[in-house]
C-alpha cells in the first residue's frame, strides 16, 4: 500500500494522507461515506477527472480535513467556471483565508472557453456585494489586472474607482491614496457621469484634506458645473473653503453666496460659521468672536471642532487667556472625531486645537499640562499622516522642556517615541 509521508500535493494525496493518519481503510471509509471503495481508490490515485465536490466534501468531513485545504487542492484539478465560481462564493461565506479566496478568484478568471466579459462581470458583482474590505480590495485588484490585460477599459476604470473609494478612508495613507486617485482620474472618461462626479468630488475633498487647495478648487469646480443636488452643494462649499484657506476672501464670499442659495438643512449652519471665519480673518475679530460664541449656544456636532478651535485661536490672538471654559467641549469633540463622518480635515482641526490649548496652558505656566496637549496634538496629526504638523507640535515640546527641568520621565519617553516614529517616515 502506498503511504503518503510528505506534504500532500494533490487532492488524492490529501485524502489518502488524512485517511492513513486516522488509520481508516478504504472499506471502512466506504461504510462511513457510502461511496464504493473502488471509486474512493480512483479518487486517491487521481484517476477521476472531475469528482463531484459534494462527494469530496463528505470525505473531508469524515476524515476531518480542513475545508480550505480541500478547496485549494480541488480547484487545481480543472473545473468549469460555474463550479469554481460556486467554490468562490462558499469560501467567502465561510470566511476562508484571504489567500485562498484570491487563489480561487484567480483560477476562475483563468477558466478556458469562457467569455472574458462574463467572467470579469460576475466577479465584479461579487466584489461589489462583499462587505469585508480586505476581500473587496483583493478582488478589485484581480479585476484591475485582468481587465487591463484584456483591454476591458470600462471594467478596468470602474474597479480602479471602487478601489480608490475604499482606500481613501485609510487616513494614515492620505498622500499615497491621493496619488492613486489622481491616476484613476486619467481613466474617468470610461466611467458613467455619476461616477465621474463622485470621483471628482472625492478627490476635491481629499486634496482639501492635504491642503492642496488649488487642486481642491479645480476638482470641486468640475462637480459644481456637472453635478446636481447635494454633491453640487458640497462641492461649492469645498471650493469656498479652499479659497478661504488661500486667503482669497472675495472668491470665498462669491462661492459662499452661491452655496447659500441651496435649501438643504445643513446650509444655514455652514454659512453662519463661514461668515464668522471670514470676519476673523478680515479684521473683524470682535464680531467673529461674538458670532462664534452665539453659534456655540446650539452647535452642530459636525462643525463643533472647527468652531471651538477658531474661537480659541482668536482669543489667543487677542491675548485673552481666560478661555478655559472652552475645554468643556473637548469630550464632545473627541467623540465627534471618532464618528464615521469625521473627515481628515476635522481631525486636523482637533490636532490644532490641542496645539493651541498647549500654548494657552504654557502661558499660564502649567507646563506639564501644556506638554500633554502638545503630545495629543502630535498624536492626532500622526493619525492622519500630517507628519510635518506633528513635528511642529513636537518642536513646541522641545522648546518647553528646554525652559523647564521638572518634566517627568514618562512625558519625555512619549515625546521621544513620537519623534522616533516621525524620523522613520
Amino acid at each position: 500500500m502506498h503511504t503518503v509521508t510528505e506534504k500532500p500535493t494533490t487532492l488524492g494525496d490529501l485524502i489518502q494522507y488524512y485517511r492513513q493518519r486516522k488509520k481508516i481503510s478504504l472499506s471502512k471509509l466506504q461504510e462511513l461515506v457510502g461511496i464504493d471503495k473502488g471509486n474512493l481508490s480512483r479518487i486517491e490515485k487521481g484517476e477521476v477527472k472531475r469528482p463531484d465536490f459534494k462527494i469530496i466534501e463528505s470525505i473531508g468531513i469524515v476524515l476531518e480535513i480542513p475545508s480550505d485545504d480541500i478547496i485549494e487542492k480541488y480547484i487545481e484539478i480543472g473545473h468549469k467556471a460555474d463550479a469554481i465560481f460556486s467554490l468562490l462564493l462558499k469560501a467567502i461565506e465561510t470566511f476562508s483565508k484571504l489567500s485562498l479566496i484570491t487563489k480561487i478568484a484567480t483560477k476562475y478568471l483563468e477558466s478556458p472557453k469562457e467569455d472574458t466579459l462574463d467572467l470579469v462581470g460576475k466577479l465584479q458583482k461579487v466584489a461589489d456585494s462583499v462587505e469585508n474590505t480586505d476581500i473587496k480590495l483583493s478582488l478589485y485588484g484581480l479585476i484591475i489586472e485582468y481587465s487591463r490585460n484584456h483591454g476591458i477599459m470600462p471594467t478596468f476604470a470602474k474597479a480602479l474607482y471602487k478601489k480608490y473609494m475604499i482606500e481613501r478612508n485609510d487616513f494614515t495613507k492620505l498622500d499615497q491614496t491621493y496619488q492613486f486617485g489622481k491616476k484613476v482620474l486619467d481613466y474617468s472618461n470610461f466611467l458613467d457621469i455619476n461616477d465621474q462626479i463622485k470621483l471628482n468630488y472625492a478627490l476635491s475633498v481629499h486634496a482639501y484634506s492635504l491642503m492642496d487647495y488649488c487642486s481642491a478648487i479645480e476638482l470641486g469646480l468640475y462637480v459644481a458645473e456637472h453635478g446636481k443636488g447635494e454633491y453640487q452643494a458640497h462641492a461649492i462649499y469645498n471650493v469656498c473653503s479652499a479659497y478661504y484657506h488661500q486667503k482669497q476672501y472675495d472668491m470665498c464670499q462669491l462661492y459662499l453666496k452661491k452655496y447659500s442659495q441651496f435649501t438643504y438643512p445643513f446650509v444655514p449652519n455652514n454659512v453662519k460659521l463661514m461668515i464668522a471665519f471670514i470676519n476673523g480673518k478680515t479684521g473683524n475679530i470682535d464680531l467673529a468672536i461674538s458670532e462664534l460664541n452665539s453659534y456655540l449656544q446650539q452647535p452642530c456636532a459636525y462643525t463643533l471642532t472647527s468652531a471651538v478651535t477658531e474661537l480659541l485661536d482668536l482669543y489667543l490672538y487677542k491675548k485673552d487667556l481666560d478661555v478655559g471654559w472652552l475645554f468643556q467641549y473637548e469630550d464632545l469633540m473627541t467623540e465627534t472625531t471618532q464618528k464615521d463622518y469625521a473627515t481628515p480635515y476635522i481631525k486636523s482641526k482637533f490636532a490644532y486645537y490641542f496645539r493651541l490649548k498647549g500654548k494657552l496652558l504654557k502661558s499660564k505656566n502649567q507646563v506639564s499640562l501644556a506638554i500633554d496637549s502638545y503630545l495629543k496634538s502630535a498624536s492626532e496629526y500622526i493619525k492622519i499622516g500630517h507628519y510635518k504638523e506633528a513635528s511642529i507640535s513636537l518642536l513646541l515640546i522641545s522648546q518647553t522642556m528646554f525652559n523647564d527641568n521638572k518634566i517627568n520621565h514618562e512625558i519625555v519617553q512619549k515625546a521621544n517615541s513620537l519623534m522616533d516614529f516621525l524620523n522613520s517616515k
